[in-house]
């Protein structure tokens, strides 16, 4: 396994000389009291490796203005790259350039982990038969697993979708190309083009029997449409022809010898015209009051749709002002000096609070709270613009019919009136238009059997997939090795309890929270203190030295080249540790771990950059003060 570390960051300033971080190899200490850069020296670190967003979003509007770009030379098992982000120049503002070279985001991603040796895979960050693509396991993802931000301590990989999380660990421990294989990802398309052939054949059979048994009409078929009911409404409206055809020949038998005829069908034909005409009328009233509810429904649908965007926007808002402190007085303009009253106090006038002092996390909740509101009944109501549409697709083509049929009597009636002249009887025309009735009867007889032609078709090809899918989960069983999540989960508790041996190694009492178990899963990774939820058992600097040792965790692996972690992690204390006055050792004994970890052989060339505010009695460490 490759593994990478930074020899250097220079940022580049408009005006004055250039600022220069040189790093080692091992645990290098960025030291200084608070608000000295630390952390906006990190967060430039993370910018440069990979980050897609513009430089004023990765860390300030006055940073970006100030620098126009920062390089890192990265070193990745003895070959080294500068890879640098050139915000102020036109047309890289989201591009990394490695010796020179523009990446975007996503290149840079498969550039990096192609160095490192770690395998490309793609992960469902959801569910595995939507409609989506599996993306990219990225380099970024990962990286949220080797770079704990200040402010990113309340969660492992905080807002990490928990299969992606749980992926990010199997990589590291090079077991998730075997869940995640290209075998597996053919079955689930297999399965995906499946399920979607079953439901456009689920729909495509209900629409044919709907269409079919309503606008066909016979007898035969009142319930369901099925290819012997096709063949016997055939026979019976070839019967029918046959006695048509009898009719007429009798009729003109009747008019070579001279006998008078009646015309009774003419008269029946007009009353028919007549309810159609009525029924016609009465379907166009009910298409237009479906289209006009379907307008309303449309444009209210508009409205909810630009009411989420704006919760969106303030949501934004929201999280771009929670930040803001004021930092000089606005009467005289003089600096506020840091922590003049509690917290619970305002630092400008000196009065208590009134409101929450939460960052905006109330409002959010709220704003969220409203969001789901809105959205539920955005769902609710593309289901009755769906339900709409549907209707006046249904009505469209009732209207068509009964203005065929509407047609066809006027036809008739013309032809008796026309017959009548030439001394033909009336009923010839009647038995005419019946014949050309069951002529297109018999035509959408034809139809309908090609129809449940296709329906077969279908159902053979969810067989042919049923197969395919049958063979591949066969061969994936055989192929690919059976994962002892167990055993992995163990591993990763143990090299966390080694973490807490160390702290205690000096001072038996710093460590009395309990010892730690670990459950991975394809998609969940759980961690217990003494088998109780971590959440639950542990709670400040508890879960804070947790989360140490599972970085710590990690790290190790570096040892082993089975093992995909790169040997590289950065930490950023805490404000709340950064604060506190006493504990300056305290920061060292949680550290010793790692300087420990990085002076044995087998972690040669791997590296952690740690920033807080002090760090004393620390041996065998590279220290940076800002």
């Amino acid at each position: 396994m490759k593994k990478l570390h930074i020899k250097s960051a220079t940022r580049y300033p408009q005006k004055d000389d250039s600022d220069l971080l040189v790093f080692s190899t091992g645990v290098n200490l960025i030291v200084g009291e608070m608000n000295t850069g630390k952390t906006k020296w990190l967060q430039m670190i993370d910018f440069v490796l990979g980050d897609p967003d513009r430089a004023e979003d990765a860390f300030t509007t006055e940073l970006s203005e100030k620098y126009e770009k920062i390089t890192l030379v990265i070193d990745i098992s003895g070959k080294e790259y500068e890879v640098e982000r050139r915000w102020k120049e036109k047309g890289s503002t989201r591009k990394i350039f490695v010796d020179g070279e523009g990446f975007t985001a996503k290149e840079f991603s498969k550039f990096i982990l192609k160095e490192l040796e770690i395998p490309l895979i793609q992960v469902p960050s959801g569910n595995p038969y939507s409609d989506r693509t599996w993306p990219e396991l990225s380099w970024r993802e990962l990286l949220r697993h080797m770079y704990k931000q200040e402010l990113k301590w309340s969660d492992i990989a905080e807002k990490q979708p928990e299969v992606i999380r749980s992926a990010c660990v199997l990589h590291f421990l090079n077991e998730a190309k075997n869940i995640y294989s290209d075998e597996y990802g053919q079955l689930i398309s297999k399965q995906k083009e499946k399920i979607k052939l079953e439901a456009k054949k689920e729909i495509f059979v209900g629409v044919l029997q709907d269409l079919s048994v309503e606008l066909i009409g016979q007898p035969e078929m009142t319930i369901a449409v099925t290819p012997d009911s096709v063949e016997e409404t055939r026979t019976r409206l070839k019967d029918r022809i046959v006695s048509i055809e009898n009719k007429k020949s009798s009729l003109l038998s009747k008019i070579d010898a001279d006998e008078s005829l009646l015309s009774p069908e003419t008269d029946k034909a007009k009353e028919e015209l007549g309810i159609l005409h009525e029924r016609l009328g009465q379907m166009e009233t009910d298409k237009n009051i479906t289209l006009r509810r379907l307008s309303e429904l449309t444009d209210y649908s508009k409205t909810l749709e630009e009411e989420l965007g704006r919760f969106s926007r303030i949501n934004d808002t929201i999280s771009a002002f929670s930040d803001l402190k004021v930092t000089h007085c606005p009467s005289c303009d003089q600096t506020i000096p840091v922590k003049r009253f509690d917290t619970n106090i305002c630092q400008v006038c000196g009065q208590k609070h009134e409101v929450s002092n939460d960052g905006g996390i109330a409002g959010k909740r709220r704003i969220d709270f409203e969001v789901t509101q809105v959205a539920e009944e955005f769902s609710e109501l593309s289901k009755l613009i769906s339900e709409n549409e549907e209707e006046s697709s249904a009505l469209e083509a009732s209207i068509i019919d009964i203005r065929q049929r509407i047609t066809g009597y006027e036809r008739s009636i013309h032809n008796s009136i026309e017959y009548s002249k030439r001394a033909i009887p009336a009923d010839f025309a009647i038995l005419d238009n019946e014949l050309g009735h069951l002529a297109a009867q018999m035509e959408q007889l034809d139809k309908v059997e090609r129809s449940i032609g296709s329906r077969d078709v279908m159902s053979e090809k969810i067989t042919d997939l049923e197969k395919e899918i049958d063979a591949l989960d066969i061969e994936i069983k055989q192929s690919a090795p059976t994962i002892n999540y167990q055993k992995l989960g163990d591993l990763i508790a143990d090299r966390m309890n080694d973490f807490l041996n160390t702290v205690n190694a000096d001072e038996l009492s710093r460590w009395k929270t309990g010892r730690v178990s670990v459950t991975l899963k394809k998609d969940k990774l759980d961690i217990f203190l003494d088998k109780e939820k971590l959440n639950v058992k542990a709670g400040g600097t508890a879960y804070f030295i947790i989360q140490l040792s599972y970085h710590y965790a990690l790290l190790s692996l570096s040892q082993d080249d089975k093992y995909n972690y790169p040997g590289f992690l950065i930490i950023d204390f805490p404000p709340h540790f950064s604060k506190a006055d006493d504990l300056k050792d305290s920061e060292s004994y949680l550290l010793k771990p790692f300087v420990k970890l990085c002076m044995k052989e087998t972690m040669k060339n791997s590296q952690v950059i740690i920033a807080g505010r002090s760090f004393e009695n620390l041996e065998n460490a590279h220290s940076i003060t800002i």
